[in-house]
């Protein structure tokens, strides 16, 4: 069993390696894309449907999270398998720039490939993870220590989105630049995956990672978690509806560059970073769940304003704000806490990749919706009144009637062991 001493020791080390996992992330796009991920797609000439499997590569990743752990089971420990998986994932991702020079008609498809099989590294790294970072962080410290981890991130974020940006227009957003921006990412990757040896792990359940044949028992005896697993998975599925498409939107309508790309979601990333502190004090004192609840209603109102989005900055601007603060900070601080409450004391690792699996297999099937909504639309054009109107406008009125249902759904759930 780990002191107090080494608990701390562990949670100082996890900030710093949140850190350089956010540099990766916002260079490389590696968690669950960015702009100039979709910008490299769609440089390489990439579909309106391709893009919505792009939108989908990362949900199928996590849903073979399971199997990936449980073709790792002789790894003896979360840390060795986190170390293991994170060095396949993030150090590499540089390689897929070099898809970029193949010749075939088929490069798109075989950069998605890639893709997936990054996502597919880096994904199952969640569940070992979360189970580990939940033996090193006491319930009563959860809502203050990832609030602050996450505004830390957050400030980090917003230097590297603005540098990447800058990067990308002075390269000319070709092959070079492609390669420098995923080279700088695959260098922090590897400082990430160095820092995770330097956490501490409570040993005192050695074994597989992973044995399936525990499901069975988790679903049966864990109500909240099978409730909570129920409405999430509901809520990944109403979120997806929107595909990749406003990010879509941007580049291809709006003719944003990727120095104003970079200021968006740099405005997003600093509002979920300051409100992250705000949303888990609110978390501490009147439960998770509840403040989930809250995001979730407010939640709908964004793909409503992504319908009417104006090309404007003084629109777009104030949109990503309130982006950072519900949808970032609210719905992904107050959902991760409202997880580690309702997960087992048995089983941990399979539940929290069980739960991954299953809520991202939702937000693949909302992904693929949302491209099969969007061909009746492709050709759609014209104005109406100051609004221009384009395909992608459809997506997102379709997503604000999935959003809607999903929050009455989830504001009539009640769990015995949140609030």
């Amino acid at each position: 069993m780990l002191t107090e001493q080494e608990k701390s020791h562990a949670r100082v080390v996890s900030v710093f390696e949140g850190v350089a996992a956010t540099v990766w992330g916002q260079f490389t796009g590696g968690f669950g894309g960015n702009s100039y991920l979709a910008g490299f797609f769609l440089w390489i000439g990439a579909s309106p449907f391709a893009m919505s499997l792009y939108g989908a590569v990362v949900p199928m990743a996590n849903v073979f999270q399971p199997l990936v752990l449980w073709a790792s089971s002789r790894v003896s420990s979360r840390k060795k398998l986190v170390i293991v998986l994170s060095g396949i994932g993030r150090p590499t991702f540089f390689a897929l720039a070099l898809f970029a020079l193949v010749k075939s008609g088929l490069r798109v498809e075989i950069a998605l490939l890639l893709f997936f099989v990054f996502e597919l590294a880096t994904s199952a790294v969640g569940a070992p993870w979360q189970s580990w970072m939940s033996d090193l962080v006491d319930p009563e410290l959860r809502g203050g220590y990832f609030g602050a981890r996450n505004l830390t991130t957050g400030l980090v974020a917003v230097p590297s989105a603005l540098l990447a940006g800058y990067l990308l227009d002075l390269l000319g957003k070709r092959f070079l630049a492609f390669l420098a921006l995923f080279a700088v990412g695959s260098i922090f990757g590897a400082i990430d995956t160095y820092l995770f040896t330097r956490q501490d792990e409570d040993r005192r359940r050695p074994g597989s990672a992973i044995r399936l044949t525990r499901l069975p028992r988790i679903l049966g005896a864990a109500r909240d978690y099978r409730e909570y697993l129920i409405a999430m998975t509901l809520v990944s599925l109403s979120g997806s509806l929107m595909g990749p498409y406003s990010t879509v939107m941007l580049i291809d309508r709006f003719r944003y560059n990727y120095a104003t790309l970079g200021l968006l979601a740099v405005s997003a990333t600093l509002a979920a970073a300051i409100s992250q502190p705000i949303w888990g004090r609110f978390g501490d004192r009147y439960g998770s769940f509840r403040m989930l609840k809250l995001a979730l209603w407010a939640r709908p109102f964004l793909s409503l304003a992504w319908a009417f989005a104006l090309p404007s900055l003084a629109y777009m601007l104030p949109l990503q704000v309130f982006i950072g603060v519900i949808v970032t900070a609210g719905m992904g601080l107050m959902g991760f806490n409202a997880l580690l409450s309702v997960i087992p004391s048995f089983g941990k690792v399979e539940a929290l990749s069980f739960y991954a699996s299953i809520t991202n297999l939702a937000s693949v099937a909302g992904n693929i919706v949302s491209g099969l909504v969007l061909l009746p639309f492709l050709h759609v054009s014209g104005h109406l009144s100051v609004w221009s109107l384009n395909p992608y406008r459809f997506v997102f009125l379709v997503s604000f009637a999935g959003r809607l249902l999903a929050a009455w759904y989830v504001s009539r759930l009640t769990l015995e062991r949140v609030r």
